[in-house]
C-alpha cells in the first residue's frame, strides 16, 4: 500500500474511532476505538540473508527532552567531531521529523517514539487528562492500584512527589504496543530491555509492561528507583551501588559553569539574562554560574532539583546507564537487547530559560558531548559496527514571547494563563444561556494547566439547565476560537470525530490525531504562535501543534544503517518505533502507523 494512502487510512481511523450518536444531553459512553492494522514490515533478513549478520546486538533510544529540530542546525559549527556529527555524517540525520499530532507534550511524544502510534491510539493524550468515572485527574503512569518503590523511598513518603502520581507508576494507562514489548514478545523474554530516565514516565512508557528494569530519579531522596509493578524487591545491584554511593550529591559544592568558556555565549544564543527566564531552583539564578547548594547545610529536595534542572542530572543519568550496560553486559547475548534513555534535563533547563537562552546553548553542547562519549563508550564495551543508535526528541518548546525576536517572527506572541481563558468562558456561557436565580451555572468541570490543551465541560450543571452538551461545546469552541484574540482555532468532539460538518480549520488532521474519546475533553483549544498558555509568570512550555513545538531531531546511525547524511524529506515521529523494530529484527509494531523512513533499507 503505497505511503501516502496508509497515513490517509490512519488519519480517518483516528479520527473516525469515537462516538457515533448522542443522548439527548449526555455524549454516549464511547464505543471501543477501532485500531489501525497495517501489512507486516518485514526486518532486514527477510529481505536479504546476509543481513542478519549486520543486524546490530543493541539497540539504544537516546531521547532528548525539548530538543527543537532546529538545533542541530543552528549549532552544528559548535558541536564536536564525535557527537552529532559523527551521527550525521556516518548515518542518516532526518532534518525535517515532525510530530502528526496536536498535544506535543512529554508523555504523548514518549508514548508515541515507543509506539510508532498517535495518542489517538495509545491513549496518552497528555501527561495528565481528566478521568470522569473517578472524577478526579488521571496522571499518564498512575498506576490501577498503589505500588511502593523499589528501593523504599529513604525519606518520608507523605512528602510531595516532584512530578507524577502519589501511589507510584505503571504502564498500565499505555494502551498500544511498545518496541520493548514486541522484543520480550519476540525474544520470549530472551531480549533484555532496560529504561532510564530523570522522569518516571518516560522511563515508564519507553520500557513498555515488561522491562528488564525501568528506573527513575526521585528528588525526595537523591535515589533512582523503580516501582513494584515491575515484580522486583530489591533493585539491580548496579543501581543499589550507585544509590550508595550518593553520585547524585557529587555537584553539592560546585556550580554550574558554561561549557565552553572560550565561546561566545552572547553571539551564539543571546544574553545571559534575558527577559521572561526563570530563576531555576534553590538559588540557581538566571545568569551563569548557576550554584547548587544554595542555603542547604545538606543535600536534599531543592537541592536535587537543581541538579535535575541543570546539566548534572544529565551526567548522573549518563554514569548509570554506562554502569546499566557494562554490568548487564548488553548486546553480549544471544537476543538483541534494547536501550532506551531520555535525558530529562534539556527538558527542565528549556522550561526555565527557553530556547534562546545561553543555559540551553550550554546544555546543548554538552549533549553533543554526552553523545560522542556514549558512542566510543559502546565501540569499546558492545564494539563497533555492533549497535545502532537512534536519536530523537519528545517535543519542540516556545520561545519566550517577551522576546523581541519572538515578536519580530510571530506578531501574535504573548504570555497569557488558562484561568484567563476559563473565567473568560465561564463569564461567556453564563452570557449565552442566562444565569437561573442568583446562583451562577459553573460551566466548566476542569479547564487548567494540567490538562490544557483540552476542555472539560461539567455536564450536570448542562443537564439541569436541560441543555445539550453538544450545544454548549460548540458555543464554548466558538467563543474560543473567536474572542480572546490569542487563539489560533478550536475544535469540538463532533468536529473531531466527523460525526459533524467542520468548516475547514488549520491542523485539524493534528487534532484527529490527538483525540481519544474515553480520556479527551469536550474541546480542544490551539494558540496562535507564539503564544505562550502557563501558569507561570515567567519561563516556557510546549504542547501545541506549532512548528516549534512539532519539529524534533531523527538521528539513525550503527550497524545496518548507510551513510547517507542529511535527508530533507518531511518524515513523521512515528516513524521513530518502526526504525528501532527494524534494528531489532521485528515483525511491525501491532500499533505503528507508519514504516521507517524511505531510507532505511527496509523490504516494502
Amino acid at each position: 500500500m503505497p505511503r501516502a494512502v496508509l497515513l490517509v487510512l490512519v488519519l480517518l481511523l483516528a479520527a473516525g474511532a469515537g462516538v457515533g450518536s448522542y443522548l439527548a444531553f449526555r455524549p454516549e459512553p464511547p464505543k471501543p476505538v477501532v485500531e489501525p492494522t497495517h501489512p507486516a514490515v518485514e526486518p532486514p533478513a527477510h529481505a536479504d540473508p546476509k543481513a542478519a549478520a549486520d543486524r546490530p546486538k543493541l539497540v539504544v533510544l537516546v531521547v532528548f527532552d525539548q530538543m527543537r529540530g532546529d538545533y542541530l542546525a543552528r549549532w552544528a559549527d559548535l558541536y564536536g567531531p564525535d557527537g552529532f556529527e559523527r551521527m550525521k555524517k556516518g548515518g542518516i540525520w532526518f532534518s525535517e521529523c515532525h510530530i502528526p499530532y496536536a498535544c506535543t507534550s512529554t508523555g504523548p511524544g514518549h508514548a508515541s517514539l515507543s509506539t510508532g502510534a498517535p495518542p489517538s491510539v495509545h491513549g496518552i493524550i497528555e501527561n495528565e487528562w481528566y478521568d470522569r468515572k473517578s472524577a478526579a485527574k488521571m496522571y499518564c503512569c498512575q498506576p490501577t492500584r498503589p505500588y511502593a518503590l523499589v528501593p523504599p523511598l529513604a525519606a518520608d513518603p507523605k512528602a510531595s512527589t516532584s512530578r507524577g502520581s502519589a501511589i507510584g507508576y505503571s504502564p498500565e494507562r499505555l494502551l498500544a504496543q511498545t518496541v520493548a514489548d514486541a522484543l520480550f514478545e519476540e525474544t520470549k523474554g530472551k531480549g533484555r530491555v532496560f529504561s532510564l530516565s530523570i522522569k518516571d514516565r518516560t522511563a515508564v512508557l519507553m520500557g513498555g509492561q515488561h522491562p528488564t528494569g525501568a528506573y527513575c530519579f526521585d528528588t525526595r531522596d537523591g535515589k533512582f528507583h523503580t516501582g513494584a509493578y515491575y515484580g522486583r524487591d530489591a533493585a539491580h545491584p548496579w543501581v543499589t551501588e550507585f544509590n550508595n554511593a550518593k553520585r547524585s550529591d557529587a555537584w553539592f559544592d560546585q556550580k554550574w559553569e558554561r561549557f565552553k568558556p572560550e565561546l561566545d555565549y552572547v553571539k551564539s544564543s543571546g544574553p545571559d539574562d534575558a527577559p521572561g527566564e526563570a530563576p531555576g531552583f534553590n538559588g540557581q539564578g538566571r545568569t551563569f554560574p548557576h550554584p547548587f547548594r544554595g542555603k542547604l547545610e545538606a543535600p536534599a529536595k531543592p537541592y536535587y532539583e537543581a541538579v535535575e534542572a541543570s546539566p548534572a542530572g544529565n551526567e548522573m543519568l549518563f554514569e548509570l546507564v554506562q554502569k546499566a550496560v557494562a554490568a548487564e553486559k548488553l548486546g553480549r547475548g544471544d537476543a538483541p537487547d534494547l536501550l532506551c534513555v531520555s535525558f530529562s534535563s534539556n527538558d527542565l533547563i528549556g522550561h526555565l530559560y527557553g530556547p534562546d537562552s545561553q543555559e540551553v546553548l550550554d546544555v546543548t553542547l554538552r549533549a553533543d558531548a554526552i553523545i560522542g562519549r556514549f558512542l566510543k563508550f559502546l565501540d569499546a564495551e558492545v564494539g563497533a559496527g555492533q549497535y545502532a543508535m537512534v536519536v530523537t526528541a519528545d517535543h519542540g518548546v516556545c520561545p519566550l514571547p517577551e522576546l523581541a525576536s519572538t515578536r519580530a517572527k510571530y506578531p501574535t506572541a504573548a504570555r497569557k494563563t488558562v484561568k484567563e481563558l476559563a473565567d473568560g468562558l465561564e463569564a461567556a456561557l453564563t452570557a449565552m444561556y442566562g444565569k437561573v436565580g442568583d446562583a451562577p451555572t459553573r460551566w466548566l468541570e476542569l479547564f487548567d494547566d494540567d490538562v490544557w490543551p483540552w476542555v472539560y465541560l461539567k455536564y450536570e450543571s448542562i443537564e439541569a439547565r436541560k441543555l445539550k452538551v453538544d450545544d454548549v461545546a460548540a458555543a464554548a469552541c466558538d467563543w474560543l476560537a473567536n474572542n480572546p484574540g490569542f487563539i489560533e482555532t478550536a475544535f469540538t468532539r463532533k468536529e473531531l470525530e466527523g460525526s459533524a460538518p467542520a468548516p475547514a480549520k488549520p491542523f485539524r488532521a493534528a487534532a484527529a490525531l490527538a483525540y481519544r474519546p474515553d480520556r479527551c475533553g469536550d474541546v480542544l483549544v490551539i494558540p496562535k504562535p507564539g503564544v505562550l498558555v502557563t501558569k507561570y509568570p515567567t519561563g516556557t512550555n510546549h504542547g501545541s501543534p506549532q512548528p516549534y513545538d512539532a519539529h524534533i531531531p531523527f538521528l539513525v546511525y550503527g550497524a545496518g544503517v548507510p551513510a547517507l547524511g542529511e535527508r530533507k524529506e518531511k518524515v513523521s515521529s512515528l516513524s521513530v518505533a518502526p526504525t528501532l523494530a527494524w534494528g531489532l529484527g521485528l515483525p511491525a509494531l501491532k500499533h505503528a502507523a507508519l514504516y521507517p523512513p524511505e531510507a532505511i533499507p527496509v523490504k516494502r
